[in-house]
């Protein structure tokens, strides 16, 4: 697609989300705005979850990849660091961001939608966090599972690991097996 045309219809779904927002938020009873609310969630949701869906492959794919056409390069530690650095603060400066525009913008004030009576389990457990539990939960148990859980940060440490193997690998099969030369000498 153009990049014209996708920027054309980028602005043209913004302006037209606002203004059905604006209609919704003046003509709609909460209750009505709530229903409806609903049938957009499952466009979000499906979105969202396409979205997730190819973060991890994207990620593995890409640093493998990068990793391997490096070759056995001694500037892959300063590569690992500067990635993780990377990283970190991209998750921080959109940490910062999400929290500066909420607070400023003041998303949902005035919808006047009903809370709810039980408490909501968010998943999220502030109890047993630790640097301890952070630099453990860093490193992957399984793949496997750092990909069904979509976990960024161990399948990018997975990733750098594994990159690194292949290149290794890659590299003594350029140079003639090390076992293959001890078998002649």
């Amino acid at each position: 697609m153009n990049q014209k045309k996708l920027l054309k219809f980028i602005l043209i779904a913004m302006v037209l989300g606002i203004v059905i927002g604006c209609i919704f938020h003046y003509y709609l009873t909460p209750v009505q705005a709530e229903n409806i609310a609903s049938y957009f969630k499952i466009l979000t949701d499906v979105f969202l979850r396409l979205i997730k869906m190819i973060i991890a492959p994207l990620v593995f794919a890409t640093i493998v990849s990068g990793i391997i056409s490096m070759g056995k390069s001694s500037a892959l530690g300063k590569i690992t660091l500067k990635a993780m650095s990377w990283f970190i603060g991209a998750s921080f400066i959109s940490l910062l961001l999400g929290l500066g525009l909420a607070n400023f913008f003041q998303t949902g004030v005035g919808m006047n939608l009903p809370i709810p009576t039980a408490p909501v389990d968010v998943g999220v457990s502030a109890t047993n966090l630790s640097l301890q539990t952070f630099i453990t939960h860093i490193f992957p148990k399984s793949f496997a599972e750092a990909m069904a859980n979509n976990e960024i940060l161990q399948i990018l440490i997975f990733s750098i690991f594994f990159g690194s193997a292949l290149a290794y690998v890659n590299h003594l099969q350029k140079e003639g097996s090390i076992i293959g030369k001890m078998i002649d000498e």
